[in-house]
């Protein structure tokens, strides 16, 4: 389905592996900055008491999916499965 608030090239990244850069780091998810028209969340689900990110550092995600209600891309780590499929439901 395709989102009209995204660019042909945001809808095409969905998916993709994307690199970014470390805004902001809160309890409930860290913020990336994706030099797209809007910013990217990793969610608290995805981070592991191990996992250390600053703001400034480099990541690489997987682009899941845009959250509307948040205005936001949500981010997934290598080596994770989606929060829909942890949730067991469809993330829409």
């Amino acid at each position: 389905m395709m989102n009209k608030q995204l660019s042909a090239r945001e809808q095409c990244l969905i998916g993709e592996m994307i690199d970014g850069q470390v805004e902001a780091v809160f309890r409930w998810g860290i913020i990336v900055d994706l030099g797209l028209s809007r910013v990217g969340l990793i969610d608290a689900l995805y981070i592991d008491d191990g996992d250390r990110y600053e703001v400034g550092g480099r990541v690489s995600c997987y682009l899941d999916c845009f959250d509307e209600r948040k205005d936001k891309f949500i981010l997934r780590p290598p080596g994770q499965i989606s929060l829909a499929e942890r949730l067991g439901r469809s993330v829409d």
